[in-house]
This record gives structure tokens, C-alpha cells and sequence, in this order.
């Protein structure tokens, strides 16, 4: 079941159906394949630069789907000083060099999550990932905001805690986000206070190398 959810996403992602004279034509989107795959490769390098200086702990489990039960090997690597996640990738287990599904965050001098990318692959098709996601936080001393990318800056989701009791303040997926603009949200201070450090395009906040 997980596997058939991952092909309609696969497909919705990937291709784009026009119609022809009486009957229909499947094309790649050779662009967003390029970019996802290029993001799934500076994802990488920001892990590898991110764990080369550090002392590391690592834990490490198979996983799968059904009818795959070990299709990949799980491994998480752990800043041993501050006990914090600094990735998690998984390794196709019959194709070790590739990568399966990788996460990699970027903490800040508190041991904060400032920003979080990961992607992922479908079992059974790798011509390009079939999600990708760029997760960006913010603090004060009062509210902790979040806005989800991904690879081609589509704002997917947007949410606004209070600090003190974790209260919902805004929370937005993005067919809401458009009309809500329209319906003057995003000029209200309080909208702007936990918004307005948070670029509205991900294009500043792709995976540094």
C-alpha cells in the first residue's frame, strides 16, 4: 500500500499529462528531475561537511515495504558532544551507493533546528525523488515559526507556536496560504512577527556547500 501511494506521488511530481488528438502523451519534467536530483546531491555534501569534524556516534537498522522488508539500511549520525541529530540517510541494501532517503539539519549555537532538508526516493523508480522538503525555523523569546519549502520553492506549509504553552498562533497548508493573503492575513503584525524572518522563497535557503 505505502509503495502504491509513493507511485501516484511519483507520477503527480514527475510528469505532466497533455492531451493529443485522441489520445494522451506523458511527458518527464526534465527541469524538476534535474533540480531534485542536484538537491538530493547538495543535501549529501552538506552532511558529509557537516560530520567531518565532529565526533560522531552512529546507529544503524534495516528497514523496507511490504514484499521488501530490507530494501534499505538505515543510518543515523549523532554529534557526540551535544547528543543531537545531525542526519539520518538510508542506503538501498542491493544498490549500496544509493541513496534511498536522506535528511540532514543545521542546528544553531543553542542546539536549535534552524533549517532541515531532506528527500526521498521511491522504491521502485529513482529518476528523480518524489519529495523533497526544506524546513525553516524561527525563535524569540516568545514564539518558535516554521515554514516548509520544497526543492522549487513552493511554500507547502507554514505554522506559528507560542513558546509558553506550544498554542497555535497560525497554521497554514498551501491552499490555505493563498487566500489567506487575499484576505489580508499576511499585512496583521502578529501574522508578520512570526513570519516575517522567514523568506517567502527557498531559493536563499538551499543546502550550503
Amino acid at each position: 500500500m505505502k509503495a502504491l501511494i509513493f507511485s501516484a506521488l511519483f507520477v503527480v511530481l514527475t510528469f505532466s499529462i497533455s492531451p493529443v488528438t485522441g489520445n494522451q502523451s506523458v511527458q518527464v519534467n526534465n527541469d524538476m528531475v534535474s533540480k531534485w536530483n542536484q538537491f538530493v546531491r547538495d543535501i549529501y555534501q552538506l552532511h558529509l561537511n557537516q560530520t567531518k569534524d565532529k565526533k560522531i556516534n552512529t546507529s544503524k537498522r534495516l528497514g523496507g515495504y511490504y514484499r521488501k522488508p530490507d530494501f534499505f539500511k538505515e543510518i543515523k549520525f549523532i554529534d557526540k558532544n551535544s547528543n543531537t541529530l545531525i542526519s539520518r540517510i538510508e542506503w538501498e541494501t542491493k544498490q549500496p551507493d544509493k541513496i534511498h532517503s536522506i535528511e540532514v539539519r543545521v542546528h544553531n549555537e543553542n542546539n536549535k533546528i534552524i533549517r532541515e532538508y531532506s528527500a526521498s526516493y521511491l522504491p521502485d523508480f529513482r529518476n528523480a525523488p518524489y519529495q523533497t522538503l526544506i524546513n525553516i525555523h524561527h525563535y524569540t523569546d516568545d514564539i518558535h515559526s516554521f515554514r516548509q519549502y520544497d526543492a522549487s520553492a513552493n511554500l507547502l506549509y507554514e505554522v506559528c507556536r507560542s513558546s509558553d504553552t506550544n498554542k497555535k498562533l497560525f497554521e497554514h497548508d498551501d491552499y490555505e496560504i493563498p487566500d489567506n493573503f487575499k484576505q489580508g492575513v499576511g499585512s496583521r503584525d502578529d501574522y508578520k512577527k512570526c513570519f516575517q524572518q522567514l523568506a517567502l522563497s527557498s531559493a536563499q535557503n538551499k543546502p550550503p556547500h
